[in-house]
């Protein structure tokens, strides 16, 4: 069975002996393509070395580049080397070909790492239960996925006329090299989600509804059923909603008769004895606060999914890379949706986006002082 990573070495190996033998494409292709998008780091520096020959006017040629890589390319002998990537180029080399394949690995490794910034901004707004640190991210990944798409357009030929809507603080940190680290330390330092534990946030809100029904029409209007994830509470949280759109008093009494009519038709639900439970543990909780731990959940969740479509989507070579883009800016917007519900406090919605870049400095220096 072939290897795609074999594959993807070959097609970097002939992208960069074409651009030594035929150095007339270096000004198209470098248009769009990156040094970071190589998957080797030796041949993202040869890349680079080709670059700053062709900005400078210098000659490039097997020999002047071997030269040039002395010193800069460790291992192997930089003649060698060159020899080496000449002679993965084809009888007949379709450069920008080669390059575009190039390109969407390395776009494609891009959008998969994006799916670390949106579960650090989803845990951000766990901690401080508020919406600014999601919707933040969401508008970071978001001004991410709207460059990955231009990069590939332009590699394509094929341009969308996507606007140019990206603010000034976002062009910089999508520039910070470090904001991953600083995502990735984020999530290294606090435990993962406890899908027990959201299930019983689930049981809680409901049980906070049961003995506060006043609150049931406002929060059914914003969290449907198909929203908790746990079926037996969905079940009664389902029941309850049904009560309270039909008029019907919404107490202890009347959602277990609600919730055992839907289980004598097959639906999962509590035993008496859990819903007994769950009401007296939540008679001195509000609903409406209830409902914000159960909204919390909701955003981490979205989060780790749509972070695992996107790692999936980015493995998968029958996926189009339009359609990866396009699943990315699907599962911001579920994440900014689900955002809403909690509170805004903050003015500035790009402050958040500093403590990433805060824990990137902490994993190379040590604590900031202060």
């Amino acid at each position: 069975m072939l290897n795609p990573d074999d594959a993807a070495r070959l097609a970097e190996q002939a992208t960069l002996g074409s651009l030594i033998l035929q150095p007339q494409h270096i000004g198209q292709v470098r248009a769009w393509l990156r040094p970071a998008d190589f998957a080797d780091a030796l041949h993202g520096q040869v890349f680079s070395v080709l670059c700053e020959r062709h900005t400078a006017g210098d000659p490039i040629d097997p020999m002047s580049m071997s030269e040039a890589l002395a010193g800069r390319a460790p291992g192997m002998s930089p003649a060698i080397r060159v020899h080496d990537l000449m002679q993965a180029v084809p009888p007949v080399a379709h450069t920008e070909t080669y390059a575009r394949i190039v390109a969407e690995g390395g776009l494609r490794r891009e959008v998969a790492g994006l799916g670390v910034l949106l579960r650090a901004g989803a845990l951000q707004s766990a901690l401080s239960r508020e919406s600014v640190p999601m919707t933040a991210t969401c508008s970071l990944v978001d001004a991410a996925l709207v460059s990955v798409a231009r990069r590939w357009d332009a590699a394509t030929g094929t341009p969308r006329a996507l606007q140019e809507t990206t603010p000034i603080q976002l062009h910089a940190a999508l520039r910070n090299p470090d904001l991953r680290l600083g995502a990735d330390k984020l999530l290294r330092t606090h435990p993962g989600r406890d899908v027990q534990t959201e299930h019983a946030h689930e049981a809680l809100l409901v049980g906070s509804l049961i003995t506060h029904p006043r609150d049931t029409f406002f929060i059914g209007a914003c969290l449907p059923p198909q929203r908790i994830s746990s079926p037996p509470w969905r079940t009664v949280y389902g029941a309850t909603l049904e009560l309270c759109e039909l008029a019907q008093p919404v107490d202890l009494v009347t959602v277990a008769t609600a919730t055992a009519r839907l289980s004598h038709h097959g639906q999962p639900a509590p035993s008496m004895a859990q819903l007994l439970e769950v009401v007296d543990a939540a008679r001195h909780t509000a609903p409406k606060e209830a409902e914000q731990v159960v909204w919390i959940d909701q955003i981490r969740r979205i989060a780790d999914n749509g972070a695992d479509q996107l790692l999936k989507g980015a493995a998968n070579p029958g996926l189009q890379l339009g359609d990866l883009i396009d699943t990315g800016h699907m599962v911001t917007t579920a994440l900014r949706d689900s955002a809403r519900m909690l509170p805004e406090h903050l003015a500035n919605p790009y402050t958040r986006l500093h403590s990433l870049e805060r824990a990137a400095q902490e994993t190379r220096q040590g604590p900031v002082a202060g």
